[in-house]
């Protein structure tokens, strides 16, 4: 009975004695050399998952305590209440330099001043530009044009039109169908006919001959060469790799294993140990006291933020003077001897 391959589902009843010679001695050369590259890429991918592990978690915290908690204090407690400051500020030197000055000069100077302007400016080119123009169009060169477009055509009609039509229909159409029944009788007399009989009687029969020479001549010691040489010998080389990365990955997760557990014993449970029963202690008392001090310092800044709104409602309350109840019902009267600015101040709403 013949050998059957075991491994990968290689070999069959129809191997030869090449494959069968050559199975065993590939197999050993490939548990040989695959073995320790099997063990230095576990080794190393194990490495690099723990390194990964421990990198990340020391780098979050790092980042965390470095960047990110001395970050948000400088936004929080520094960046945005002298934003606000800064923005409360422009706000009203804008308003108060800029926009109400502007707004009065435009409604009661230059709204004013545009508007006569433009009706003066339309006036005059209406009398002295347009209706001028519209007479002009209507009474002198509508008629001319007319008369002169009229008369072009008949002149084009006549001299050219008509000579063209006459010459396309009675001599060019004529001598251009002539010309093509030539054409294509000396085109088939000329090509078309050798060309079919240069293609039925020389390269039909010429190229059945060179097919059946390529074919018995290339393509079947070819096939025979790639199916009783070829394949039984790279399948051979392919399932004895297979099998010796198999053997290899075995050997390899045992041997990680036991380092893994030398490296649990060792390294793991130690720190884990240290890390229980000397640095939580520690660590939890510690930071308390940070939680009561932020706690502390957030109270004394949201008193200082009162004060400073409070200093703020004072100040603005003493140069505007106190809100106005609107009354209801009825037209709102303004007292006599307020000028315009004082009605922009009035309209928009006070900043802060």
């Amino acid at each position: 009975m013949q050998e059957r391959g075991s491994a990968g589902g290689y070999g069959g009843e129809g191997d030869g004695c090449l494959t069968v010679a050559i199975r065993m001695p590939v197999r050993i050369v490939a548990l040989v050399v695959v073995l320790p590259l099997r063990m230095a890429w576990d080794a190393l991918r194990a490495a690099g998952r723990l390194a990964g592990r421990v990198l990340g978690r020391v780098g979050g915290w790092l980042v965390r305590v470095l960047l990110v908690v001395p970050a948000v204090a400088l936004w929080r407690f520094v960046l945005v209440p002298v934003g606000l400051g800064v923005v409360w500020a422009a706000r009203g030197l804008w308003r108060y330099l800029v926009v109400v000055p502007g707004v009065a000069l435009w409604r009661y100077v230059l709204a004013p001043v545009g508007r006569a302007v433009g009706v003066a400016v339309a006036w005059a080119v209406s009398v002295l530009v347009v209706l001028p123009a519209v007479a002009l169009w209507r009474y002198v060169l509508a008629p001319l044009g007319r008369a002169a477009g009229a008369g072009a055509v008949w002149v084009v009609r006549v001299l050219l039109v008509v000579p063209v039509a006459a010459l396309y229909r009675h001599v060019l159409v004529p001598v251009a169908a002539g010309a093509v029944w030539l054409a294509r009788w000396a085109v088939r007399l000329l090509f078309v006919i050798p060309a079919v009989a240069v293609y039925r009687y020389l390269l039909v029969p010429g190229a059945a001959g060179v097919v059946w020479l390529v074919r018995w001549l290339v393509v079947v010691p070819l096939v025979f060469l790639w199916c009783r040489v070829v394949v039984p010998v790279a399948r051979e080389v392919w399932a004895a790799l297979v099998v010796g990365w198999r053997v290899a990955g075995y050997v390899s997760r045992a041997v990680g294993r036991a380092l893994k557990w030398l490296g649990t014993v060792v390294l793991v449970l130690p720190v884990v140990w240290v890390w229980h029963t000397v640095v939580l202690p520690v660590w939890r008392p510690v930071r308390r006291v940070a939680a009561e001090a932020g706690r502390a310092v957030r109270g004394a800044l949201a008193v200082a933020r009162e004060t400073v709104r409070g200093v703020r409602a004072d100040i603005r309350t003493a140069l505007f003077g106190a809100p106005r109840p609107v009354e209801r019902g009825g037209p709102r009267t303004e007292p006599e001897g307020r000028n315009p600015s004082n009605l922009e101040d009035d309209r928009q709403p006070h900043p802060g």
